[in-house]
């Protein structure tokens, strides 16, 4: 069995690699150079963007998954977490409900500062 330590060893390096790839590639999208930053295949309603997903997301939020579990393995909370996080902005950007949800750009740049207050 794997000691708790090593599992909050590969936690502590699970996030700093989330974080360190997830704010340049949200700069990117901020910047109004990739609209579809939050389009990945779990979460996206649009048939049209089947084809177009993400691909650098796609492997974020796997990330994102991976540290979700171990945050549930460890007993720890994950709410407001960047992994969790991460999910909530790919599934607000293709909520088709909210007819009033923000664009991909201004998501990019409330997660920036969402990541940056933490």
């Amino acid at each position: 069995m794997v000691s708790r330590s090593k599992l909050y060893e590969q936690l502590d390096a699970l996030e700093l690699e989330l974080e360190e790839k997830l704010i340049p590639h949200l700069e990117n999208a901020a910047n109004g150079k990739n609209d579809l930053v939050f389009c990945v295949s779990d979460f996206n309603p649009f048939a049209e963007l089947k084809d177009k997903t993400d691909h650098t997301t796609e492997r974020l939020v796997h990330i994102g998954r991976q540290i979700l579990a171990l945050k549930k393995k460890l007993g720890e909370k994950s709410e407001g977490s960047i992994a969790e996080r991460i999910c909530w902005y790919c599934r607000e950007w293709g909520n088709l409900e909210n007819t009033h949800r923000k664009n991909a750009q201004d998501l990019a740049n409330q997660f920036i500062k969402e990541i940056c207050n933490k």
